[in-house]
């Protein structure tokens, strides 16, 4: 009996290390993959987006005019400033006359246009004249030489360029007159002539007078 029990130990010891039965082929239990194992590195951290702090506008402050007038005491430009521009000075205007005057030409009453003179030959040239304007002529009234030849070598008027206006009244008619002397030169001669008011303004038409040179005869 003792040794029938040893020998049913001894089948279970066996029995109990036998390989387990292979499935059968074609069997529709698949095993499962063995459960995949936590990896001991953790995934990286993904970052927060945290917004940038906002930048502050800056509010740039309107630029300052530079004053252009301001000097130094010593009258030197302030550095960093551009000196003031002075305007330019204008030139005293020629004050203007209470009225309006103005001449006008009637007719040549002595030497006509081309009239002939021997060399250094006197006369006195006249104008007639019509005070047109509305101003009368009195005291610093003149009559001046404006171009050509002055032919004011009279004795008397040697080298005079102007001559006092006979007095006239507005509307009036007046002479104008000047000494005169033909030039030692033969040749034809122009002058012109013209009015001026007591403030330096000249009026009225420009009177002239041509005359013609001749040489003297020869003699006998």
């Amino acid at each position: 009996m003792r040794r029938i029990a040893g020998l049913l130990a001894l089948m279970l010891a066996l029995g109990g290390c036998a390989p387990p039965a292979a499935t059968p082929a074609g069997s529709l239990l698949t095993p499962l993959p063995p459960l995949a194992t936590a990896s001991a590195t953790p995934p990286p951290a993904t970052p927060s987006l945290t917004p940038e702090p906002a930048t502050p506008t800056r509010t740039v402050p309107a630029a300052t005019p530079v004053s252009t007038a301001s000097t130094t005491p010593a009258g030197r430009a302030t550095p960093g400033r551009t000196p003031a521009t002075r305007p330019p000075q204008r030139g005293t205007a020629t004050p203007e006359p209470a009225c309006r005057n103005d001449a006008e030409f009637l007719a040549d009453l002595t030497v006509p246009d081309g009239a002939q003179f021997l060399p250094g030959q006197t006369f006195v040239k006249k104008w007639s004249v019509k005070n047109s304007g509305g101003c009368d002529w009195g005291p610093g009234y003149r009559l001046v030489f404006v171009g050509g030849e002055a032919l004011t070598a009279a004795p008397g008027a040697a080298g005079q360029t102007e001559f006092a206006l006979y007095p006239a009244r507005a509307g009036a008619a007046a002479v104008w007159e000047v000494p005169m002397r033909a030039p030692d030169t033969p040749g034809e001669y122009v002058g012109r002539w013209q009015a001026r008011d007591p403030l330096g303004n000249l009026f009225g038409g420009v009177v002239f007078i041509k005359i013609e040179v001749i040489p003297l005869p020869a003699p006998p």
